[in-house]
């Protein structure tokens, strides 16, 4: 009997070998899923996006209209301009608009006080909806007491 390390006795050293076949497999995987993923990545979509001018000659062409809506008691005040309308003649105008292309329509700014009722600025709304106004917005109206800081102060 030999006292010295063997070539497969009980006593022998442990293999100091790295087992490299779970490796090579998830080589293999991120090959085949860079693979399929590589062309996609390069696969382009050619979209024209719309150029914003910047010229001030081109935003005075569109006329401003301010809409007012005022709360006067329970009743409803309706200017278009500065001039007081009913509101069947502001959904005449609005029919009227709405016969025009988008780029000849104009744009309506709409102020409404806090107060006045939702139903009110939702039936303006719903017809100029209906009848295909596409320029309206709101603006902001500072509240006339100036006492949460937010608005000029009475005077």
């Amino acid at each position: 009997m030999s006292t010295g390390p063997s070539g497969g006795g009980a006593g022998s050293s442990p293999m100091v070998d790295i087992n490299t076949t779970p490796l090579v497999d998830v080589m293999l995987v991120l090959l085949i899923i860079f693979m399929i993923t590589a062309p996609l990545l390069a696969h382009k979509v050619r979209i024209n996006l719309p150029q914003q001018s910047t010229d001030p000659a081109d935003k005075s062409k569109i006329e401003q209209k301010r809409l007012e809506l005022r709360d006067l008691g329970g009743a409803v005040e309706i200017r278009l301009n500065n001039e007081p309308v009913s509101q069947e003649m502001l959904f005449t105008e609005f029919r009227e608009v709405g016969k025009k292309v988008k780029d000849d329509q104009p744009e309506y700014k709409l102020e409404a006080d806090e107060t006045i009722p939702y139903s009110a600025l939702a039936s303006i709304l719903a017809a100029a909806k209906r009848s295909r106004v596409e320029r309206i917005g709101f603006d902001n109206l500072a509240t006339p007491s100036g006492g949460d800081g937010s608005g000029p102060p009475p005077g």
